[in-house]
């Protein structure tokens, strides 16, 4: 028994510190391309930029239809589905589309790309010779969560949080830990490459703040707000996505990403914030407090952007809009009471975050570690509260349409758990 672990760690040892650094890299490549060409794109109208990202992305998938959406369902579907497969050529035209699309202000994410790029790699792995016959069917499953973990650990600096979120987004409610191994290290060895060539520094800095047991109630309101506004989020996003469907019905479909970017910059000509990431907006949010109104109209503007981005094929992820809603629902809470510039505003928006992204994406684990990660320790009581609300409130409700319990993955993780429970068995006993 002691040689089989000693193997399987050896094993796990090598496969996931490979993988996390090809994670890592990608991480570094993909946030250097889309400065590159934001370089480009602040040379020119900021509502024609969509609209060119979106002929690129056109362009791009008629070499590798992958390139479409978010990515985030084509990961879960090639891991629960197909034992990880990802095509190799993916990894790079993800990179250039994805680049294309938030690069040239189209509003969306990284993490989409980053967990299809992270298991391209680790796919690329899989096909060299020699050490393909060092793995089975599962352990190619389990390398291609490891390649996503590391790029997503890299990209959000969360060496922890980046494994469990790569493996917490496949089932609806379930975490199976042969998994976590695995994409813990190698997430933790992308954070470690991403750092050595760009910074470790926490993703949003916040102001100092000391926990406040009488502010729990202002944390579970900043989670309410955010549960709410991600659900509002997930309708409209789903109503659009069914639209683009009718469109791809009628052949529109190859000029989906044209017509998205076309309707973003009509967003964009209204609310410039919605733009890209939106992570420096909420950076500013953290020390500049707002207006109620234009938080609102903000929200607005970026689940409507978002939505034309990414549900018109554009190709970008979903979690870092999650973010700024959640952001501006803590922002609104904070200026509701009048908090101002004081500690507690930088919490509800820590807050905030947390509760939006446990409620889109239905990961309460990954979405308070994720967070507490990104904005530092001091606020984790902020993170653990709203990431509870807002997972308590939007769980029947995700943005991933192929979340679905009567799924094959989802069947299949209930199946990796009675593996567990007997093996856990079979261990005791030979322990007694």
């Amino acid at each position: 028994m002691l040689r089989y672990v000693n193997i399987y760690m050896l094993k796990w040892l090598f496969f996931a510190t490979l993988v996390g650094i090809g994670g890592g890299i990608s991480a570094i490549i993909l946030n250097e391309s889309i400065a590159l060409v934001g370089q480009v794109s602040s040379t020119i109208p900021i509502w024609l930029g969509p609209i060119i990202g979106g002929g690129l992305v056109v362009l791009i998938a008629k070499v590798d239809e992958e390139v479409f959406g978010s990515g985030s369902p084509k990961y879960i579907d090639a891991v629960n589905l197909d034992n990880g497969e990802v095509k190799r050529r993916t990894w790079l035209s993800k990179l250039v589309a994805s680049a294309s699309t938030i690069g040239f202000n189209g509003s969306g994410g990284v993490e989409g790309p980053m967990l299809l790029m992270g298991s391209s790699f680790a796919n690329l792995i899989t096909k060299i010779k020699f050490l393909r016959k060092w793995t089975t069917d599962d352990d190619r499953r389990i390398l291609s969560i490891a390649g996503a973990a590391g790029a997503i650990g890299a990209i959000f600096r969360s060496p922890l949080g980046g494994g469990i979120f790569a493996a917490e987004i496949l089932y609806k409610s379930s975490l199976h830990y042969s998994d976590i191994f695995p994409a813990v290290l190698s997430s933790t060895v992308g954070f470690i490459v991403y750092s050595t060539f760009g910074t470790a520094d926490p993703m949003f800095i916040m102001t100092d703040y000391q926990t406040n047991p009488r502010n729990i109630i202002y944390y579970v309101l900043a989670g309410l707000l955010a549960g709410y506004m991600t659900i509002i989020f997930t309708n409209i996003f789903h109503k659009i996505e069914t639209y683009t469907d009718w469109l791809n019905k009628k052949g529109l479909g190859t000029y989906l990403p044209i017509i998205g970017g076309l309707l973003t910059g009509v967003v964009l000509l209204f609310v410039p914030e919605a733009a890209g990431t939106g992570t420096r907006f909420i950076q500013q949010l953290i020390h500049q407090p707002l207006t109620i109104s234009f938080l609102l109209i903000l929200v607005v503007g970026k689940i409507f952007a978002t939505s034309f981005t990414v549900a018109f094929r554009g190709s970008a992820g979903l979690v870092i809009p999650a973010l700024f809603i959640g952001a501006v629902s803590g922002g609104i809470i904070s200026s509701l009471f009048g908090f101002g510039t004081n500690g507690i505003h930088s919490a509800l928006i820590t807050a905030g975050m947390s509760g939006a992204l446990a409620s889109v994406a239905n990961v309460p684990i990954a979405a308070t570690i994720l967070i507490i990660e990104m904005v530092g320790y001091h606020v984790g009581g902020a993170a653990v509260i709203g990431s509870v609300v807002g997972f308590l409130v939007g769980h029947h409700r995700m943005i991933y349409i192929n979340f679905k319990p009567d799924d094959k993955g989802f069947n299949q993780a209930k199946e990796f758990r009675k593996l567990d429970r007997y093996f856990e068995g079979v261990t005791e006993e030979s322990n007694d």
